[in-house]
């Protein structure tokens, strides 16, 4: 008759198995504490903001575009005042995964350049006076022969400049005087931008104020300027 073998043999297996592999148990269980010291200890993130900031070098002879800038993560802690937000990103029409800042910052000229990775701040941008009614305008300055009329002037005003010579107002530089004739529109339902005080307008006659207009109406007007007498006239 067999007999069965002492109970404490089924035990031995196991025990031979744990003495077998204790050191990398050990290590395995070590490895473990060190980590969990490690998540425990560790200071909670950071809270950060997300900034605008240069894609790649620009310098300030183009207006920004959506391509020029990308957003980054920075410590709140590092974020310079007047950092612009991706807050005003939205995007393009035509692509799901492509975002230009709008209106924010594009169209908008730096005032010196910057290198890729510069956080753009709003003294960074040079904001130009005739935006508001256009990116394709400028400001110009006129020089109106009637202090009087630009007196009638404020800012949001839209006058129509003209041209008139006079007698004795020379043709040309050097020219012979040429005899008066009807005045020409040079351009015409402009906004104005500001009017000097009259200690900012310098010593010439008349009387200066600012408009806006094309590139092409601010030559015209400059050309007119040395042969002409300029006028407005407000149309409200």
């Amino acid at each position: 008759m067999d007999k069965a073998p002492p109970p404490y043999r089924h035990r031995r297996g196991p025990l031979r198995l744990l003495e077998r592999y204790r050191r990398a148990v050990a290590a395995a269980l070590a490895g473990l504490a060190a980590i969990s010291a490690v998540l425990v200890l560790r200071p909670p993130p950071e809270p950060g903001t997300e900034v605008l900031v240069a894609a790649r070098d620009l310098d300030a002879a183009s207006p920004l575009s959506g391509e020029d800038l990308t957003s980054l993560l920075l410590p709140d802690r590092v974020v310079p005042d007047g950092a612009l937000r991706p807050e005003t990103v939205a995007p393009e029409a035509d692509s799901a995964d492509k975002a230009v800042p709008s209106p924010g910052p594009v169209g908008l000229l730096l005032n010196a350049p910057v290198r890729r990775g510069e956080v753009l701040t709003d003294a960074r941008l040079s904001d130009p006076p005739a935006l508001p009614y256009g990116p394709d305008l400028v400001a110009v300055p006129v020089r109106v022969a009637d202090p009087g009329a630009v007196g009638l002037l404020t800012p949001g005003s839209r006058v129509d400049v003209l041209a008139a010579t006079g007698p004795g107002d020379l043709g040309g530089l050097g020219g012979p005087p040429v005899r008066a004739g009807p005045a020409v529109e040079v351009v015409g339902d402009c906004p104005v931008l500001a009017v000097p005080a009259e200690d900012e307008r310098g010593g010439e006659g008349g009387a200066l104020v600012l408009i806006a207009a094309t590139p092409e109406e601010a030559r015209a007007l400059a050309g007119h300027a040395t042969t002409s007498r300029l006028s407005v006239t407000i149309r409200g």
